[in-house]
């Protein structure tokens, strides 16, 4: 196992606009690392925040996520980012307008009202978690310490990001079909439970635990099909078993899912890739 893993010093194009537990985001200038020189068509199956995606901003790419209110914003955030962002800021950012906007029935609202109302949840609900009810209700609380809505500048370059992204709503393997030779494929899956919990840190319909082997079986079929993966996962023995001939390198990450400070914590992950760290060459 490789201890660590080089930072790049290359800047980011853009943030993401979106908080997301279990993102990524303080481990972009180490990930960026394992990208392709060489052209490459960039696919993220899980992509929440796509913080890694906005990073690098890649001529081509494919981005998916079962969340299909989280894809319609993002087609909205490409065609419409100066109107989005125009909409999420004068959303009022009160506790009593949170509360109302979590009530409001999104399949009723026009696809640019039903984005706004999308980000201005995800900025203002406790650390960005995602999660619903069995009948598909967002149902997290107001949060504190959420920061500021990004500004428009954020939002329009974001935006010329997305206009080289096709975007997929569904589950992973659906977004994983068409995998070639050259690709480069982020996989970034929430942890998996034994369970589908109610009122977990992804809600209900989350990943069951036996979907973690449809992960390892997505990520052979990539290598098999001559195409880098990269695999960011928490420190599973499984995982491991899984791949003893990949490359694997521990990143030490702040967990602040929990519901209470003293539960938040650091805690290792692993990321798992077919790339060959000396040469950086494509699968064979």
């Amino acid at each position: 196992m490789r201890k660590q893993l080089a930072a790049s010093p290359d800047k980011v194009w853009a943030r993401p606009i979106f908080r997301w537990a279990g993102s990524k985001r303080g481990q972009v200038s180490r990930l960026r690392g394992l990208l392709p020189t060489k052209t490459f068509r960039y696919i993220e199956p899980f992509a929440g925040s796509a913080c890694l995606f906005f990073a690098t901003r890649p001529d081509n790419a494919v981005l998916g996520d079962i969340n299909a209110d989280l894809m319609q914003a993002y087609e909205v955030l490409a065609t419409h980012p100066r109107l989005l962002a125009a909409k999420v800021h004068a959303i009022p950012a009160t506790k009593r307008q949170y509360y109302k906007a979590r009530r409001e029935n999104p399949e009723k609202m026009l696809p640019l009202d039903r984005a706004a109302r999308f980000i201005y949840l995800n900025r203002y609900c406790f650390n960005g978690v995602y999660r619903t009810n069995r009948a598909g209700r967002f149902n997290v609380p107001r949060g504190s310490h959420t920061g500021r809505v990004p500004d428009e500048r954020e939002f329009y370059r974001c935006s010329v990001a997305l206009r080289n992204a096709e975007l997929r709503a569904g589950d992973f393997e659906q977004c994983l079909v068409d995998v070639r030779k050259g690709d480069f494929v982020y996989l970034d899956p929430p942890y998996t439970t034994a369970r589908v919990p109610e009122e977990g840190q992804y809600g209900y319909q989350s990943l069951r635990s036996g979907d973690l082997t449809r992960v390892i079986r997505a990520c052979k079929k990539i290598d098999e099909a001559g195409a880098h993966f990269v695999l960011s996962y928490h420190a599973s023995a499984a995982v491991l078993a899984a791949f003893p001939t990949a490359t694997t390198y521990a990143l030490m990450v702040r967990r602040n899912v929990a519901g209470y400070s003293r539960h938040r914590r650091t805690g290792r992950e692993l990321v798992v890739t077919n790339v060959d760290p000396r040469t950086g060459a494509s699968p064979q």
